[in-house]
């Protein structure tokens, strides 16, 4: 084994000033060699750094005598990547596929950022929840504009509640959407893109409030987890998010909007037997079953197929 120590996938990327997606294609193809450690690759060093260099022979020599195993020839993929917006079902979703040997990988960048990756091929699953105030449907106005020509399955993880996370008590008295322009309330958002951010931010412009002037409108969370803890941790006195986020850290919960949280995949990931494995897992009653023990979820229609 060589004595560089072994770097993971972000790291290698960063060396090769690529991103992690372009590796793995990398990977994929059998241009780079990496192996497997648990349910993550890992990439030799001087590998990559003859790699570089443009040795091609010296790495793929040097990948041999360190004991690293291409990922490629061997069969194996770098597993499914899923990206797009946070929920407490998506990591119940990810504990699920590892039982199912499925080797998924999360990338919560928002659900509009989730599109576009599938778009672009740097993912095989989007997780979404965008409304359209137009149609006033979820989702799929939003997959038929940014995925055009392809072929597009939707498929329903699950129905969730959103709304004020709050100290326990609700100590300012929050009760609505009108409590946004309230002076002195100190807000935590999600990041831009994601489909939570752009409700608020539908709200914001409907009741002509100045993002401005509210405070900590420019403080943003990734996940539901980080909008709670900030409010746990007195970094703020409120943020939007799922109930669940709230109930995990002890916090109060005043309802606002239900929504569905759809999973978007193209064509030729839908026929592979990764997606068969993940709609099973959906349609499984031990799942819902689990989903069910969350607070603040509907799984009438988890699983089932949503037309375009």
């Amino acid at each position: 084994m060589s004595s560089n120590p072994s770097l993971t996938v972000e790291e290698a990327a960063e060396l090769l000033k690529i991103s992690k997606y372009t590796l793995y294609e990398l990977i994929k193809k059998g241009e780079i060699p990496a192996q497997r450690v648990g349910r993550q690759l890992r990439l030799d060093r001087e590998v990559l750094e003859h790699y570089l260099r443009g040795s091609r022979s010296n790495y793929q020599a040097l990948s041999i005598a360190s004991g690293q195993r291409d990922v490629r020839s061997s069969g194996a993929a770098p597993g499914v990547r899923f990206t797009g917006s946070h929920d407490p079902v998506v990591e119940l979703l990810l504990e699920f596929g590892s039982h199912a040997a499925l080797d998924l990988s999360t990338s919560f960048v928002g659900s509009m950022e989730g599109l576009i990756e599938l778009y672009k091929g740097q993912a095989d699953i989007a997780g979404v929840h965008l409304w359209d105030d137009n149609t006033e449907t979820y989702n799929l106005p939003f997959v038929k504009y940014l995925l055009p020509g392809e072929e597009v399955t939707v498929v329903n993880l699950v129905q969730r509640v959103q709304g004020w996370i709050v100290p326990s008590g609700n100590p300012l008295g929050l009760k609505s959407w009108e409590d946004l322009g309230r002076k002195g309330v100190r807000l935590v958002n999600r990041q831009r893109g994601s489909g939570t951010r752009l409700r608020l931010d539908s709200y914001v412009h409907k009741a002509k409030l100045n993002p401005s002037a509210i405070l900590g409108y420019g403080l943003e969370e990734s996940t539901h987890y980080g909008v709670a803890y900030r409010v746990a941790a007195g970094e703020a006195d409120a943020g939007i998010g799922v109930q669940a986020a709230a109930d995990r850290l002890g916090l109060e919960f005043i309802p606002l909007f239900n929504e569905r949280y759809d999973l978007v995949s193209c064509s030729p990931f839908t026929g592979t037997e990764e997606w068969r494995h993940i709609l099973d897992i959906l349609n499984s009653a031990v799942f819902q079953k689990a989903v069910q023990r969350l607070v603040g979820y509907d799984t009438s229609l988890t699983g089932k197929i949503m037309n375009l």
